[in-house]
């Protein structure tokens, strides 16, 4: 009797976005399962492919073989093949992108999942003498003591590859594959310390009602999402990490997601010294051997915790019972690339497969969440209370023009500036925040109004005094600081808004003595940078902190009695509709940074709109009159909770191609709408970036999933349309940036 299987091919491309029908051969049958990958006749070429399931019949008339099976166990679980299926209908991916977001890289390139290269010393090390190769004989110690380890770690604590040739040329070491579970636990993951162990704390009246509403959903055999909505240092991760106790306890799993890289040091403590041995950590930052050592103890049973960021959500736990995403609000669990999931929905949509609990936490959630919680069935849990006596700190607003209006043209004003020096007499730590990196926003010409552009995109460049270049943050041009105006000639050019490499430069010029550390994107790109400098900052080796809003939220240093906001309207103008509601989260989240110990401490948020609701409400650490007040006006235009929006981004060298085939697309959603409101095709607010123009159009309706089996019929037209590859189309559901 024939049998069948339905299977993606692993290429990524439109053309074959849709499953292919083989026949097993008899030799294979009994071996072939869902989630398997099989090589399979395409054309006239050999292509892998993952097998999706087996049916019972085939409506083609015309098979090929499965010519091999590549791996012997599925990589894929039930679940992911359910889920993968679920991310391409709601996020209008190909099905393909949703499959490679749930497996490691390194897997689909076909290494043995978990297979590792290390370094490891052989039975002659022991009777060498290194004295006169002191490279050498370290090398051989940081092996003795750490035990084998992979090339780019050795490397990475002060050996290279000559190092280890040499040694290999003298039979002391070799280079083997291995089994992650081979290796110690924790070794090579970039921290070199083992966490301390902790204890779980006593709960205080807030906390202990919260667990135990937490503990009777986990209980139960419903899913249940539930908003823990608690101000800054109220003890969210206590309860996140008894919640996890609980849930272990009752044999199941649990994973917790963080928004930035920055966060993982300080959650690893936590996490590592609550659950040792137990905790797996994901996120982009860790190279391919430390993501296949935690990948592997994940499928091997050892890790039950999973901590990480965005894409952990796909982590391949079993008898998963609960899902913590701490600080729900921030936009950086949306993927801005293919698949473009949020992964809040991938987490509920994990949560109902698993019968588990989804647990948000933030103390400024999305209104989305919030309004959820209130109007549609999900579970509000509060804690208005810090664990600590010290309470939230005082919020002073300066209004800076004021400043300049008394002749104070400083990028610090004079309060803030008297709270800094208050700060270095004492001793104390003071955070400056400020959501731009780089020296200043744009150059700009006082005699023509002329300001310096990138040629590729339209957007202002950014100056770098370090290096004295003007980079584009879009397509990463350079060019030279100019000393006249390319435009009129002129000598008068002025430096616009600050950005951190500014009050960087400020503070030095002001404090000579004073002990910094810059956290942006270009000072922490290295792997281990967010670890370095949390660990520095903590231990006081740094009095202040100049960074963007990754220093915003999650981290809790006691010393810090100073909160500076240097630019408060950097969000707040941008053409967007959420840019109010990312200005209070910003501003509540980095005023959370301080008051934290003994010495209490204080905010100061300079702004040019101090009268603006969101600056008036974070000063006043009021999130539920924001929340009424920026609910009101979503409500009025009709934007989420009170709809969805589909955006349909067009982009491509060629203007006039690009607007041709937004509007012809245009065209063909009208009828699949439905009552949807058609916005568009307009030019995007970045309307050109790396050459490529840029127009978009928006569906805005209630339940536009309904519409996804007409919406993706009109996606596949398009992509069949003749000169569709001339344009690139991008479709994002319920986008978080609209620019």
């Amino acid at each position: 009797m024939p049998q069948y299987a339905e299977v993606i091919i692993d290429l990524v491309s439109n053309a074959v976005d849709r499953p292919f029908h083989y026949y097993v051969p008899l030799e294979m049958q009994g071996q072939i399962r869902p989630g398997m990958r099989v090589e399979v006749p395409l054309g006239n070429r050999r292509c892998q492919g993952y097998v999706l399931r087996l049916p019972r019949e085939s409506a083609v008339d015309t098979l090929k073989d499965i010519t091999a099976i590549v791996d012997s166990e599925p990589l894929l679980t039930p679940e992911q093949l359910a889920l993968g299926r679920w991310l391409s209908m709601r996020f209008y991916c190909r099905l393909i992108d949703a499959v490679h977001a749930m497996i490691p890289a390194s897997f689909r390139r076909g290494r043995r999942p978990g297979d590792i290269k290390v370094v490891e010393p052989t039975e002659q090390a022991a009777e060498v003498n290194l004295e006169r190769a002191p490279a050498q004989k370290k090398t051989m110690e940081i092996l003795r003591q750490k035990g084998p380890l992979p090339g780019p770690e050795l490397a990475r604590l002060g050996s290279n590859n000559q190092v280890i040739r040499s040694l290999e040329k003298k039979g002391l070491v070799r280079t083997v594959t291995v089994r992650p579970d081979r290796l110690e636990p924790g070794g090579g993951d970039g921290e070199e310390e083992q966490a301390p162990l902790t204890r779980p704390h006593l709960l205080r009246e807030e906390q202990t009602a919260c667990y135990d509403r937490v503990k009777r959903a986990l209980a139960g055999v419903r899913p249940e999402k539930m908003l823990l909505h608690g101000i800054t240092a109220s003890g969210k991760t206590e309860i996140y990490l008894q919640s996890i106790a609980y849930c272990l306890e009752q044999g199941r799993t649990a994973m917790i997601l963080v928004p930035e890289i920055s966060l993982t040091p300080q959650m690893i403590e936590h996490f590592e010294g609550r659950f040792p041995g137990r905790v797996a950590v994901l996120h982009s930052r860790l190279s391919v051997a430390e993501k296949n050592r935690q990948w592997q103890m994940i499928l091997n049973g050892r890790a039950k915790v999973v901590l990480g960021a965005r894409s952990a959500v796909f982590a391949p736990l079993e008898r998963v019972g609960l899902i913590i995403i701490d600080e729900e609000h921030e936009t950086t669990y949306k993927q801005e690339e293919a698949p473009r999931y949020h992964a809040r929905d991938v987490a509920w949509w994990r949560a109902r497969y698993n019968r588990a609990v989804l647990l948000l936490g933030s103390a400024t959630p999305s209104l989305e969440s919030y309004y959820e919680a209130l109007e549609c069935g999900a579970c509000l849990l509060n804690m208005k209370e810090r664990v600590t006596p010290i309470q939230l700190p005082p919020v002073q607003v300066v209004d800076m023009r004021e400043e300049l209006k008394a002749g104070h043209r400083f990028i610090f004003s004079r309060l803030l500036l008297e709270e800094l020096n208050g700060v270095m007499e004492r001793d104390e730590q003071a955070l400056l925040f400020i959501n731009r990196r780089g020296f200043a926003g744009f150059v700009l010409c006082r005699e023509c109004g002329h300001v310096v552009r990138c040629s590729s995109c339209d957007v202002s460049m950014t100056l770098h005094l370090d290096r004295r270049i003007m980079c584009c943050h879009y397509c990463a041009r350079e060019t030279a600081v100019p000393e006249t105006c390319p435009s009129c000639r002129g000598t008068k050019i002025r430096y616009f808004s600050a950005g951190t490499q500014r009050v960087e430069d400020e503070v030095k010029k002001l404090y000579p003595a004073a002990r910094l550390i810059r956290m942006d994107r270009d000072t922490t790109a290295g792997r281990h940078a967010h670890s370095l400098y949390y660990r520095q900052f903590r231990e006081r080796e740094a009095n202040i902190l100049i960074g963007t809003q990754m220093i915003a939220k999650g981290f809790d240093f006691p010393d810090v009695t100073l909160v500076g906001v240097v630019a408060a309207d950097t969000t707040l103008n941008l053409p967007d509709f959420r840019a109010p509601e990312r200005t209070f989260q910003l501003l509540t989240q980095v005023a959370g940074r301080t008051a934290r110990g003994p010495r209490g401490g204080k905010v100061i948020v300079q702004t040019y709109h101090p009268r603006h609701h969101s600056i008036t409400t974070a000063a006043e650490h009021d999130y539920l009159s924001f929340f009424k007040a920026e609910l009101e006006n979503r409500r009025q235009l009709a934007y989420p909770p009170f709809s969805d929006l589909l955006r349909f981004l067009f982009s491509g060298p060629d203007e006039e191609a690009v607007f041709e085939a937004a509007v012809w697309m245009t065209g063909r959603l009208e009828p699949a709408a439905g009552k949807a409101e058609i916005l568009g095709p307009a030019p995007a607010s970045l309307y050109r970036i790396k050459e490529q123009y840029r127009v978009h159009t928006i569906l805005k309706g209630k339940a536009l999933p309904r519409l996804a089996p007409g919406i993706k019929k009109v996606i596949r037209e398009y992509h069949g349309r003749k000169g569709s590859e001339q344009v690139r189309l991008a479709v994002d559901f319920n986008p978080q940036v609209v620019l």
